[in-house]
């Protein structure tokens, strides 16, 4: 086979802290090569650094033969590189055909003929097999698989010979898996080339020619499908399991409590389904997956920010239906997002974004910024927040402060359950230390508490219980005995 691309000994560094550290890669024409690897092992930023968003680098891109080094994304694309994103970017009020040809060479005429474009559209879906979908109808009327193929489709006809698919399979069922794979099938035949990136190793033995495994910024080995197993590859994923430390294995024994939080057959459009489980006083549940697995979309609904479609929310022994963040916080929940950012206004100062949630609480008629200060010192004491300045604006502090800040805020509402999204990502060792053990004081509390994490050591050093989700389901709880990253990624 043809050797179309290859990549040199890519180096990548963000300040002085190396992402990439000599990263060596090749692509054949019609072939499936994956990349694997826990997060932060490098998939993204490599893939970014070869669709030419990121144009910073050390190393060579050689392409057909040739040197090259895309300065954007739209010089990558006219290269004949196209990358399909976990979150789409199709336009879900628009028909088939106008999404097929958004974008695409012509697809930007004053005049349209529409009947022109719908024969087109239709042709080009009679070449994947796809000739039974309607392209008059709203892309948004299709299940996410179809849209998700409209914009593979679209790549392709864009002049695409090398197409980057993000965690393709990550929201979709698994007659929509097997439709995606027969049309890749279809690209290989036809002779394009696929970049597979997926967490989810099953998919990636059932569809990859070759498989490259990353760890820390580092290629460790690209194996052929036949010369690897599922237990194989997670072992290269983790590295070598001497010298397990308590974050990379935990014994769990929880004991029944008394539910204060119970959630029964809760489902909500395609993030996840059937969910069901409780939380009891002073507990720590642990909802672990990776991307769009659903447990990091399961939080939102819980505060009020998604509504669900079906299922029971259930408090306190009384049914509730969470109408908003407001009515979440009022019945006694508390939410710390994933996005730090999306969560402060980094350009207030720390004591307005402490006293956020119960500002109407400290002054009927009037801001009383007195009381003010004297609540977020008391609680910057409480959490050691670094430096202890309450005028300081919150986007100056550090990940980790900043973290405390999301986490703080909340305590004066005393909240019965407590939700955090990815608590300690981004940080470093000592500031992870710090979160984790504010959130182990508020679970000797007697709080009832959610901690939603892809990191494995979080969820270790916190959790009483793990619930493992995949493709919007939980497909294991780990409860009682040893557990380790091994058993995680078996499931997940």
């Amino acid at each position: 086979m043809e050797k179309v691309l290859e990549l040199k000994n890519i180096v990548k560094r963000y300040g002085q802290v190396p992402v990439l550290k000599g990263v060596d890669f090749d692509l054949y024409a019609g072939e499936v090569h994956a990349i694997v690897g826990q997060n932060g092992a490098g998939k993204s930023t490599l893939m970014k650094i070869l669709a030419g968003v990121i144009t910073d680098y050390e190393g060579t891109e050689v392409l057909k033969g040739k040197p090259v080094r895309f300065r954007s994304a739209g010089e990558a694309q006219a290269h004949g590189i196209g990358m399909v994103h976990q979150e789409l970017s199709v336009i879900l009020k628009l028909s088939v055909a106008e999404n097929l040809f958004i974008g695409t060479p012509g697809g930007k005429k004053t005049f349209v003929n529409w009947w022109e474009m719908e024969n087109k559209a239709r042709q080009l879906l009679k070449d994947f097999g796809l000739e039974r979908i309607n392209v008059k109808r709203p892309l948004g009327s299709y299940l996410l698989g179809i849209q998700q193929m409209i914009e593979i489709i679209r790549t392709i006809h864009s002049g695409a010979k090398i197409i980057i698919m993000d965690e393709p399979t990550s929201a979709l069922s698994p007659p929509e898996v097997k439709r995606l794979f027969e049309l890749i099938s279809r690209l290989k035949q036809a002779g394009t080339s696929i970049i597979f990136i997926s967490h989810f190793l099953d998919d990636v033995l059932d569809i990859a020619d070759r498989i490259t495994v990353l760890r820390d910024g580092r290629k460790i080995t690209t194996l052929e499908n036949k010369e690897i197993n599922k237990a194989e590859l997670i072992r290269l994923m983790l590295g070598s399991s001497e010298g397990i430390n308590e974050n990379t294995e935990i014994e769990l024994s929880a004991s029944e409590k008394e539910p204060i939080l119970e959630i029964k057959d809760l489902s909500c459009r395609r993030l996840f389904r059937d969910v069901a489980f409780s939380v009891g006083k002073g507990e720590v549940v642990g909802l672990f997956g990776y991307m769009g697995a659903g447990h990091m979309e399961l939080p939102r609904v819980l505060f009020g920010l998604e509504v669900p479609e079906k299922g029971r929310v259930i408090l306190q022994g009384k049914e509730v239906k969470i109408k908003s963040p407001g009515h979440a916080r009022s019945l006694g929940l508390a939410y710390a997002p994933e996005s730090r950012k999306k969560a402060l206004c980094l350009t207030k100062p720390i004591y307005a974004n402490i006293t956020l949630p119960f500002l109407a609480t400290i002054g009927r008629f009037v801001n009383n910024r007195t009381r003010e200060l004297e609540i977020s010192r008391q609680l910057i004491e409480r959490t050691s927040l670094r430096p202890p300045k309450p005028l300081l604006n919150v986007g100056n502090l550090s990940g980790g402060n900043q973290q405390k800040v999301s986490v703080s805020r909340w305590l004066p509402t005393h909240p019965i359950v407590f939700i955090l999204s990815e608590p300690t990502r981004g940080m470093d060792i000592g500031a992870k230390e710090e979160i984790i053990n504010l959130v182990r004081d508020l679970k000797a509390q007697g709080m009832g508490i959610i901690v939603a994490s892809s990191e494995p050591e979080t969820i270790f050093a916190l959790a009483d219980r793990i619930l493992v989700f995949s493709k919007g389901k939980i497909v294991h709880e780990f409860k009682q005995g040893k557990v380790n990253k091994e058993l995680l990624f078996q499931y997940a």
